[in-house]
């Protein structure tokens, strides 16, 4: 009841305004406030979402709040494209049950704020959305939509004023050509199937903020080699699975207010330049995939870092550098594949904010240190493949959804914390399959693997390593994959808190 109310009050409140807007002409043409009412009419509204539409001065904004569209359908738009003076659209997260986009949107010519992302929307995005050419700001977010050849080149060339710009998953299929708007601020082409070489122009936008292009493995990327104009703006920079050529330059000591740097899988290797050491406001770094070596102890010097991935590289040394600060704003720690020595240092303090924890696949001994068990956010802890030896302790967590310490030295019995975690493993498990070698199987879960280990003298986790080996369901292979995604999802979930 309380979404329908809402939904009335803000309907009885926008006929008071077209109310009063029909007496103040100079508020709101009337035309256009009945095109807008509709266009109302358009919108099929579940019982936990709303429409808003708003009439401010000379100009009709429109726009579909994304947090609450989870059930809105769309049936017709021709009403839209008569309102002349809209500045800001944005029907992001709809239902428009793959139909086309309509090149009217090209008519829109007051427009400011195009957003159409998530929409189901399908096929080619129309060449007259380069018509906009008042468009700051421009998002269509889709793996439903496509380019026509030279159609991306054309957009860019033409929306001189763009500020930001967010083609996420559309197939581009292009290169980016060397002039586009001065203005941009952010620029996100991650998926998108871009090749050729990157404008260098482009890290010299002087107002860039936002570089994203993950997942572009056919377009190459060579760093300038001279202090960027970006320097003081650039906050984020996203280059993982692209062709990155050249390593990474002295230039990169001037990106002061870099905050976000992932060029993960871009086949870099050696030493960590000095360059990047200065980037001491780094909050979020991640290496992972690449060829580095060196010691790990040198990310001491990030002393604001929320989120370390340095997995499946090359990195050696002990882990000491963790007793060094107290690390309150840590998240997410991953130094998993690497060849890291030594034991877990026991006097490391102030992690209550870390929730994945990954150093699997090193060769790391001694005792799991107390203050791993004692952390209260943890989520995902993964100590595989090392010499561990000891006890497992209880754990003060209580939303642990995946624990992995197999092929180590532990013994002794199962902590009757995991055993009391509802989410563990369980989440992964595909309930109601049929009989036979993926169905009728083993539903793995810390209880019955406690069967028989009583007397704890083998740790009952290696055992579930034993059976897996062994057997492998076909389900625990999509339950991996699961598990993943659901440990992708809580990192994103996890951005917002920090």
């Amino acid at each position: 009841m309380g979404y329908v109310k809402l939904v009335f009050l803000m309907l009885f409140s926008l006929l008071c305004q077209l109310a009063f807007c029909s007496s103040l002409s100079h508020l709101c043409p009337k035309d256009q406030a009945l095109a807008l009412l509709q266009f109302k009419h358009m919108f099929t509204i579940s019982y936990d979402a709303s429409v808003c539409l708003d009439i401010k001065g000379q100009s009709i904004q429109s726009y579909t709040p994304w947090n609450k569209a989870r059930h809105i359908v769309v049936h017709g738009m021709d009403s839209l494209f008569e309102l002349s003076n809209l500045k800001r659209l944005n029907l992001s997260y709809n239902d428009f049950s793959g139909s086309l986009i309509s090149p009217k949107f090209g008519e829109l010519s007051s427009l400011t704020h195009l957003d159409l992302s998530f929409s189901r929307f399908r096929g080619l995005i129309p060449a007259e959305i380069s018509h906009l050419s008042k468009l700051h700001v421009l998002s269509i977010k889709s793996s439903l939509l496509r380019f026509e050849p030279h159609n991306f080149e054309l957009l860019l060339k033409n929306l001189t004023q763009l500020r930001e710009l967010y083609f996420d998953s559309v197939n581009i299929s292009s290169t980016i050509p060397l002039n586009f708007s001065s203005y941009l601020t952010t620029l996100h082409l991650r998926r998108t199937q871009l090749y050729g070489t990157l404008p260098e122009g482009v890290f010299h936008l002087s107002n860039l903020e936002t570089l994203d292009l993950l997942f572009n493995p056919q377009l190459t990327v060579s760093f300038p080699t001279t202090k960027w104009n970006s320097s003081d703006s650039l906050m984020e920079l996203d280059l993982s699975t692209v062709n990155v050529t050249g390593g990474i330059p002295e230039s990169f000591g001037h990106l002061t207010s870099l905050r976000t740097l992932r060029i993960a899988s871009c086949n870099l290797s050696g030493f960590i330049p000095k360059s990047l050491w200065n980037l001491t406001n780094i909050e979020v770094l991640y290496l992972e995939d690449n060829h580095f070596e060196g010691p790990i102890s040198d990310f001491f010097r990030f002393g604001k870092i929320r989120w370390l991935s340095l997995r499946n590289n090359n990195f050696n040394g002990k882990l000491e550098f963790l007793s060094f600060n107290r690390w309150t704003q840590l998240a997410v720690l991953d130094c998993s594949i690497n060849s890291l020595t030594g034991p877990i240092p026991s006097n490391v303090s102030g992690m209550q904010n870390l929730y994945l924890l990954r150093l699997s696949s090193n060769h790391l001994n001694g005792t799991i240190p107390s203050w791993i068990f004692s952390l209260p956010s943890l989520e995902t802890l993964n100590l595989s493949d090392n010499h561990l030896s000891g006890n497992i302790q209880e754990f003060k967590s209580k939303t642990l959804d995946f624990v992995s310490l197999k092929q180590n030295q532990l013994q002794g019995p199962i902590p009757k914390s995991l055993l009391h975690q509802q989410n563990l493993f369980d989440d992964g498990v595909p309930q109601g399959q049929g009989q036979g070698e993926e169905g009728d199987s083993s539903m793995i879960s810390w209880q019955a693997v406690l069967m028989g280990y009583g007397c704890g003298l083998v740790i009952g986790l290696s055992i579930i390593y034993i059976m897996l080996s062994t057997q492998y369901p076909a389900w625990f292979s999509r339950m991996d994959v699961e598990l993943e995604h659901k440990i992708l999802t809580r990192i994103k979930r996890h951005k917002k808190r920090y």
